[in-house]
């Protein structure tokens, strides 16, 4: 519904204002507020003047006209949901859902946007005039494009994302280099207008292999979104002359059995693990790469390192936070080489209560290497070989961590993580799910004690520093998860899921392996996203008070930083820091953007690949589940091979679609056929466009239920009672 333009109030313009560092021209504050025609420029430069003139608005308790909101989400229809950025009582904020176009991509949480509202008997709705920033770091001025040709055969560009394909005309005079399905960065223009209407144009900026490639994919997004690959010439040539720290000051620790155990495709190994028995229950050490040895702060190395954030895994290759000399060399804890760590030597009861931590440097040689395979079949074994013995003695020690563990009762979701397998050409064959051994279980454990005991020295010695913190879900969230794991068969758990233990309860109460899956995604979303922040506020997944992260410092900033604090607060050399409030501050903003920016260039590469896979079994018929619904239409998960695609309601049958109120079913209108989350479905792969990661599927049987659906006989009882 289009919505006729008012113009900003003073007040609306002196809160985006406040919001900003450098003051703006009144014509490019005219842009930001959607401002068009020469009358209502000229009106709205006057007004903008004088708002330049007065102080800064105070926060607000009234909702603007035109204001400044911030994306936190979405709601059970996948709308994008905001708060107002100035408001005076936090503790009554009131949520606003985004009017936007279908499927824009730019409105990830933690996005700003500047605009207008309006309320209506849902609640409080924003149009949005103009998306100010991105959580992810995305550069809004450039997009990615695939280059095809139109009907006159000439070239010109289609936006590299899924949804209604946007189109523009190349600007100037294309590259004869330029060919159909290349893939390329491009920048939009000002618009022209000719006797059609208004033509879209797009400038292009560099050109990134074909948009069929996965590959290509994933580094051209990593362009898009700022995240930098090569490192500069002064940050390689720091991490070439870093030496191995000599033993004076450190322990050895070159006589323990310490061992590392990874994925098969891991590309840097931080940490190794040792177990024994002991008087008082169990003795365990972590040991992890001491990467502050060789990135001291205000370096090159350090600025780059805190540019980058983390290191970022696409399916064929590692974009590390350090150059290859560090991740892959001294830093990377590889069997019998000498290797610098510091370490966290942690003694347990029968009970699996942490008693006792000390945190040391120490000069360690790993023993062997595993993968998670192979420690789990040694734990099976009777196998009496050095490595065999203390793969079975690290089991033991996490039998007693587990009853600890147990009684914590931690968010125990079955997501299985996707992953690519290649052929020896590096050419993708097939999409699979990681498999989720003990041995993985065993190492989640062993580091999250580690990294525990690390918050808790640190809140002791008051040492500032970053935590990891996740906070507690929105109870409205959590009610309608209630009503989503009743509606996939689970009884009700009698109880508020407001704990880990609640929640857990509700997962055990599913039987079905596939329901589960989507009952923990479904409460993943629920959550609120894990952050790091200087303050100490818990983390509600893993049911403990205190946590940060201190095991993976090769491949995050944040670990470095934890590292410089606990050698400084503990006097474990010269080459602690402790970072200032303010600039903790900073750094942790820095680096929750750069995780969601890894984040979203992983999934969407990923998405890729799957979408080029699924082209192999285009017009195949399969058997899959639905996951999701929406406005537009269902989501559906093929388990073998491993592909999710997208039904449009308009494929569905002739007939209106309504979704429900609880965004759980969606019904037509004359045959009162009902589509439900979890039901099970025939459908057929009709359409794969690999460079949007687009996979289009049909139903093929018959509907899966007729009359309506307790969703909807709800909402038809509540209209009876009336």
């Amino acid at each position: 519904m289009s919505q006729r333009f008012s113009p900003p109030s003073l007040a609306d313009i002196r809160n985006w204002l406040s919001t900003l560092e450098d003051l703006p021209k009144a014509s490019q504050a005219a842009r930001a507020f959607g401002v068009k025609g020469v009358e209502e420029r000229r009106a709205f430069k006057k007004q903008y003047r004088e708002a330049l003139g007065r102080a800064r608005d105070s926060k607000s308790s009234v909702m603007p006209s035109t204001g400044l909101f911030e994306v936190i989400g979405t709601n059970s229809n996948g709308d994008p949901i905001s708060k107002p950025v100035q408001w005076e009582n936090n503790d009554d904020i009131p949520t606003v859902r985004i009017v936007a176009k279908k499927n824009d991509h730019r409105l990830t949480v933690g996005a700003r946007l500047i605009a207008r509202t309006n309320k209506d008997e849902t609640g409080w709705m924003a149009y949005p005039i103009r998306i100010l920033s991105k959580s992810s770091g995305h550069n809004e001025e450039v997009e990615l494009a695939i280059i095809q040709k139109d009907g006159a055969n000439r070239l010109e560009l289609r936006a590299a994302k899924p949804g209604r394909p946007r189109i523009w005309k190349i600007a100037g005079k294309p590259s004869n280099d330029l060919t159909d399905g290349d893939l390329v960065l491009i920048k939009p223009v000002t618009p022209r207008l000719n006797r059609h209407g208004r033509e879209y144009r797009a400038e292009i900026l560099s050109t990134h292999g074909k948009a069929a490639d996965p590959a290509a994919f994933g580094l051209a997004l990593m362009a898009q979104m700022d995240a930098p690959i090569n490192f500069p010439d002064e940050v390689l040539e720091e991490a070439e002359v870093a030496k191995l720290p000599k033993l004076a000051g450190r322990i050895d620790l070159r006589d323990i059995d310490l061992l590392t155990i990874d994925g098969a495709d891991a590309r840097d190994f931080d940490d190794a693990v040792f177990a024994d028995k002991c008087e008082m229950g169990w003795r365990i050490i972590v040991a992890i790469a001491d990467v502050a040895s060789y990135v001291h702060p205000n370096t090159a190395l350090d600025k780059e390192a805190h540019l980058r954030g983390n290191s970022t895994y696409l399916p064929d290759r590692a974009i590390p936070m350090l150059p290859e000399a560090l991740s892959n060399g001294l830093c990377s804890l590889k069997p019998d080489e000498d290797r610098a760590c510091l370490y966290a030597d942690m003694t347990f009861d029968e009970k699996g209560k942490r008693i006792k931590t000390t945190f040391a440097r120490g000069l360690m040689r790993s023993r062997f290497r595993l993968t998670y395979d192979q420690a789990f079949e040694l734990s099976k074994s009777a196998d009496d070989s050095p490595e065999g013995i203390a793969v079975r003695r690290l089991y033991a020690a996490y039998a007693c961590l587990k009853k600890a563990r147990d009684a914590r009762s931690p968010l125990e979701l079955d997501l299985p993580e996707r992953m690519i397998t290649f052929d020896d050409a590096n050419r993708p064959t097939a999409m699979k799910l990681r498999t989720s051994l003990s041995s993985h279980q065993l190492i989640e454990e062993y580091m999250i004690q580690a990294n525990a005991a690390a918050a808790e020295i640190l809140l002791k010695k008051k040492a500032s520093a970053l935590y990891r913190v996740h906070d507690r879900p929105d109870p409205e969230r959590l009610g309608v998860l209630t009503e989503t794991a009743l509606s996939l068969g689970a009884s009700h758990p009698g109880a508020r899921m407001d704990t880990t233990k609640h929640l857990n309860s509700l997962l055990g109460r599913i039987q079905d392996q596939d329901t589960k899956i989507i009952l923990s995604e479904l409460i993943l979303r629920a959550q609120a996203q894990a952050r790091y922040s200087p303050e100490c506020d818990g983390h509600f997944g893993l049911a403990l008070t205190a946590y940060t992260h201190f095991t993976s410092p090769i491949r995050r900033y944040a670990d470095l930083i934890v590292h410089r604090a606990l050698i400084k607060a503990l006097n474990l050399g010269s080459d602690g820091h402790i970072d200032s409030e303010d600039d903790l501050e900073a750094i942790a903003d820095q680096i929750n953007r750069t995780e969601r920016r890894s984040s979203l260039i992983e999934r969407n590469t990923l998405d890729r690949y799957g979408a080029l896979l699924a082209s192999n079994y285009l017009g195949e018929e399969f058997t899959g589940r639905i996951v999701g619904l929406n406005k537009a239409g269902l989501f559906v998960r093929i388990a073998d091979p491993v592909l999710d695609g997208f039904i449009p309601a308009a494929q569905l049958s002739k007939d209106y679609w309504q979704l429900s109120r609880n965004g759980l079913a969606m019904e037509s209108r004359s045959t009162k056929t009902t589509f439900q989350l979890g039901n099970t479905v025939a459908i057929r792969i009709e359409n794969v466009d690999a460079p949007t990661g687009s996979v289009t599927f049909s139903i093929q049987n018959s509907f899966p239920s007729k009359g309506p659906s307790k969703q909807f006989n709800r909402k038809r009882n509540r209209k009876l009672k009336k």
